[in-house]
């Protein structure tokens, strides 16, 4: 038999795991429901288990959205740089194009780090009232 952190651990893992399109504390708090927790309890336990998860995922994507955004802007100082000459348009070209993908790829990261941090925030909220 599963003792209560281990059994929210399996919970949250399986959860975790699965693609989701949208990342919500109130389902990983029904699974724990459904898997016999006290609704206040699985509020707490699915809080707990997201903050880790946010965690991890600003250890990793956070990270690549530094890296990115320093990126672009190595990429924005040679391009204008290059500006001044003007004579690769091809090189020019090629750095406006990195340039562009890691100043977005870098945005879509933190916006999902954002989207996340603010899913907990506003599950917190919700059931402190």
């Amino acid at each position: 038999m599963e003792t209560g952190k281990e059994a929210v651990s399996t919970i949250a893992q399986q959860y975790f795991g699965e693609p989701h399109k949208q990342w919500r504390v109130a389902d990983l708090e029904q699974r724990l429901i459904a898997g016999g927790y006290a609704p206040q309890e699985a509020a707490q336990q699915a809080c707990l288990a997201y903050d880790a998860y946010f965690r991890r995922q600003l250890k990793k994507k956070g990270t690549k959205v530094l890296i990115f955004l320093a990126l672009a802007a190595i990429f924005l100082v040679r391009i204008l740089m290059m500006a001044d000459k003007m004579g690769n348009v091809k090189e020019l070209s090629v750095f406006l194009a990195l340039t562009a993908y890691t100043l977005v790829q870098g945005l879509i990261w933190s916006i999902h780090l954002f989207q996340l941090k603010e899913e907990i925030s506003s599950f917190r909220d919700l059931r402190k009232r």
